[in-house]
C-alpha cells in the first residue's frame, strides 16, 4: 500500500510522455514538414525568377512583403491576364475536380486564349493549412493538390481548342502568399490560380 502512491505518479508520468508523442508530437513534425515545404518552394519560386534569397530567415510576413514588392514587375511567365479564387475553381467534396462554376470562370477566358499567341501558364496556389487526413493517401502535400489542380485546368482548356504546347500548369503550393495565412480572410486570399500569357 505504501508504493501506491509512487506507482500512480509513474503511471501518470507514462501517460503524459505516451499523449505527447501520440498527439503533440505528430502535430508538430507536421508543422516543421510545412515549413520546410514552404521555404522549398519560395526559393524554387525566387530561382525562376532569377532572384535567389535567403530561405533560412523566412517568415509568413517576411514571404508577404516580397510577394507585393516582385509583384510589381514583369515576370518571366508572362501578363497576368486572371486571379480566380480557388474555391471558385474547384468542388469542395473533390478538391482536385473543377466545379461547374469553375468550368463557367474558365470559360470566361477563352476567347481571349483562343485569339492570343504563346504560352497560357497556370499557376495555382494554397493556403499553408495541410490537406486533410482523409486526403493525404492522394495529395500527401499541397504541393501533390496544386500541381493536380494546375493539370485538371490545363486538361479542361485543351478539351476547348487551346494547344497543348501553349498550355504550362504550374503547381506552387503554399510558397507565395498575398496575404498573412494567420487568418481566414487572408488564407481565403491565398488559395487562388493565376493565369498568364507569356
Amino acid at each position: 500500500m505504501r508504493y501506491l502512491g509512487w506507482i500512480l505518479a509513474l503511471l501518470f508520468a507514462a501517460a503524459g510522455v505516451a499523449a505527447y508523442f501520440i498527439f503533440y508530437a505528430s502535430l508538430e513534425r507536421g508543422y516543421a514538414e510545412q515549413a520546410e515545404e514552404i521555404k522549398m518552394w519560395t526559393a524554387k519560386v525566387a530561382a525562376l525568377q532569377g532572384r535567389p534569397i535567403d530561405t533560412m530567415s523566412v517568415s509568413d510576413s517576411t514571404v508577404a512583403l516580397d510577394t507585393a514588392s516582385i509583384r510589381s514587375q514583369e515576370f518571366t511567365y508572362g501578363s497576368l491576364l486572371a486571379t480566380i479564387p480557388s474555391d471558385d475553381l474547384f468542388s469542395s467534396s473533390k478538391p482536385g475536380q473543377l466545379s461547374a462554376k469553375g468550368k463557367g470562370e474558365l470559360d470566361k477566358l477563352l476567347p481571349v486564349l483562343k485569339t492570343s499567341q504563346g504560352d497560357v501558364v497556370i499557376m495555382v496556389h494554397t493556403d499553408n493549412v495541410r490537406v486533410g487526413s482523409s486526403l493525404r493517401d492522394r495529395y500527401p502535400t499541397n504541393w501533390e493538390l496544386t500541381a493536380l489542380r494546375a493539370a485538371a485546368i490545363a486538361r479542361y482548356l485543351l478539351d476547348r481548342g487551346i494547344d497543348y504546347k501553349r498550355l504550362v500548369p504550374c503547381g506552387i503550393s503554399a510558397a507565395r502568399p498575398l496575404a498573412s495565412n494567420s487568418t481566414s480572410e487572408g488564407r481565403a486570399k491565398n488559395r487562388r490560380v493565376e493565369v498568364y500569357l507569356r
